[in-house]
C-alpha cells in the first residue's frame, strides 16, 4: 500500500508542470522503434512516456532495483495497453539489456545512488548502438530541502567529469529545469 502511493507520488512529481516532461521529451528525440532503456524506472512515468512514443516496434526497458517498483509499472502499461516494455530486475550489479541495442539510455534522479557511477556508465557502453545518447538528469543541491540535506543530488561538474572519464563526450546541456541538470552524453 505505502509502495504505491509512494510511486503515484513520484509520478505526480515528474509529470508536474514545474518538472517540464515534455520539454524533456521534445530534447530526447524520440522515434518509432526506438529501444530505450529507464535505468531507476521508478513509479515509471517516463517509462510509459518513452512506451507510447516509441511505439509498437520500439522496446523500452524498465530498470530498477524493486520488484514492487517493476510490478507497479507493469500494472500502468497493462492498464495503458501498452505492451513493448520489458521489466528488468538489477541483481548483483548485473543488468540484463541487449549487446549493442539501445538508441537512448535515460536515467533521471538516479546518478547520486550509484556508488561508483562512471563505472556503471563504462560498463552501459557495450549496450549502446553507435551514435546512442545517455541522458542524466539529476538534482541540484539547492537550500536546505530533502535534496541537499541528504545528499540526493550530484553536481553538474561531477557528472560530467564522471562520464568523461567512463568514455563519454558532452553533447549538450540545458538549463530549462529549475532544480535538476539535465545534459546528453554520446560515447568517444
Amino acid at each position: 500500500m505505502f509502495t504505491s502511493f509512494f510511486l503515484k507520488m513520484l509520478n505526480r512529481e515528474a509529470s508536474s508542470i514545474r518538472r517540464r516532461p515534455e520539454e524533456i521529451l521534445e530534447q530526447l528525440h524520440i522515434r518509432e522503434g526506438q529501444a530505450i532503456a529507464d535505468i531507476g524506472s521508478g513509479g515509471g512515468y517516463f517509462t510509459l512516456a518513452f512506451a507510447a512514443r516509441s511505439g509498437a516496434t520500439g522496446r523500452v526497458y524498465a530498470v530498477d532495483v524493486k520488484k514492487k517498483y517493476l510490478n507497479f509499472i507493469r500494472r500502468q502499461a497493462e492498464q495503458a495497453g501498452l505492451g513493448n516494455i520489458t521489466f528488468i530486475l538489477v541483481a548483483n550489479d548485473k543488468i540484463d539489456l541487449p549487446e549493442a541495442g539501445l538508441d537512448l539510455v535515460f536515467a533521471r534522479n538516479v546518478f547520486h545512488h550509484l556508488p561508483e557511477p562512471g563505472n556503471f556508465f563504462a560498463k552501459l557502453k557495450r549496450h549502446l548502438k553507435p551514435g546512442s545518447k545517455v541522458a542524466i538528469i539529476e538534482h541540484k543541491k539547492k537550500g536546505f530541502g530533502f535534496v541537499s540535506l541528504f545528499g540526493h543530488y550530484t553536481t553538474p561538474e561531477a557528472i560530467v567529469q564522471a562520464m568523461e572519464k567512463a568514455g563519454y563526450i558532452t553533447g549538450a546541456s540545458f538549463d530549462f529545469l529549475p532544480d535538476q541538470s539535465f545534459t546528453l552524453f554520446t560515447m568517444k
